[in-house]
């Protein structure tokens, strides 16, 4: 396929083109020295990181400490955010090693766990049923799709794009080879179509979904949710997975974690919708108990407040960077019909 012109004024071409070189050389580098060697430079990195991006590393500080309150020293708080930090760069090494890392499936799976719901699974698979995998911005999301490659499921992820277009081509173009990827704009109708034809559908369902969102408990604190996929497995009865890779020590061996989520019965389609929304997110926070510096606390989870909020210590306080808090009007998202 070729690839369409970009559009904009020249220095933002300029711009782009120079974060892709650094990017591709960073690429090439990383691909060419031993993975150990690889995963240490990636945590330095990171650190680097951690120190220079003072919003990003606030951001952070804040998460944890509306997450888990006094149950964590200030000190604490602060390793776990540079733990999280140097976890967000191996992910990146993980990405371009995938291949190398594990080159077949029966040394991933000597090298990796599968814990909760694995048989279930897989007769789902067998039975050539479709549905949708939630997962989360925590632990090695994009090796769990490499996983479910080698498995041979026919997987498929939702990307969303990154701003500079060349290093979305080139983001695209890796995740491809491992596993099929679409974007999110026409995601609904995309998704519809891999599940019929007994394909799984992977989301990243925990971003702050700004003022279309839907409110639920996450850590305590009400945090706007992407009703996507609560609102297609509601409305057409659709299958879902939890799922999460959690990094074991410093030699890429992982646990996977799987776990179908049932509706109780009885439930009207909103209160359908609801319970597994809530019920996603107190997954993850059993998830993060187990790695809390697996989880990238840099975003701003809690950005958007629902209307009426009462202000407190329990509440965040991000960097607005010059832009008021968000508070959305009491409105709903609206899906439209699908064929």
């Amino acid at each position: 396929m070729t690839a369409r012109p970009v559009r904009a004024p020249w220095h933002w071409k300029a711009w782009w083109g120079l974060q892709y070189v650094v990017v591709r050389g960073a690429a090439f580098l990383v691909e060419t020295i031993p993975p150990t060697f690889a995963q240490k430079a990636a945590r330095a990195v990171g650190r680097a990181y951690y120190r220079l991006d003072g919003p990003r590393r606030r951001t952070a500080l804040e998460n944890l400490r509306v997450a888990f309150g006094d149950r964590y020293t200030s000190e604490a708080r602060a390793a776990l955010a540079l733990a999280s930090f140097e976890h967000a760069f191996v992910l990146l090494v993980e990405i371009l090693l995938r291949r190398r890392l594990v080159p077949t499936l029966r040394e991933f799976r000597a090298r990796t766990r599968i814990l909760g719901d694995e048989e279930a699974a897989r007769d789902e698979v067998r039975a050539g049923r479709g549905g949708f995998l939630l997962t989360a911005h925590f632990g090695s999301w994009e090796t769990a799709g490499t996983y479910l490659a080698y498995e041979r499921v026919p997987f498929t992820g939702i990307a969303r794009a990154v701003p500079n277009p060349y290093v979305q081509r080139f983001l695209m173009q890796t995740r491809r080879e491992a596993y099929s990827v679409f974007e999110k704009t026409g995601a609904v109708d995309q998704s519809l179509k891999v599940i019929r034809k007994g394909g799984w559908v992977a989301v990243l369902g925990d971003q702050n979904a700004g003022r279309h969102g839907v409110f639920v408990p996450f850590f305590g604190v009400p945090a706007s949710t992407y009703p996507f996929v609560a609102t297609l497995a509601a409305m057409y009865d659709l299958t879902v997975y939890f799922g999460a890779a959690i990094r074991r020590g410093p030699d890429f061996r992982y646990d996977f974690h799987l776990r179908r989520y049932d509706a109780p019965a009885g439930l009207d389609h909103d209160a359908r919708r609801l319970h597994l929304l809530e019920t996603y997110h107190r997954w993850i926070e059993e998830m993060v108990a187990l790695a809390p510096e697996q989880y990238l606390w840099m975003h701003r989870r809690w950005k958007t407040r629902p209307v009426g909020e009462v202000s407190g210590p329990h509440l965040p306080q991000y960097d607005h960077r010059g832009k008021p808090p968000r508070r959305p009007a009491l409105v709903r998202r609206r899906i439209g019909k699908v064929s």
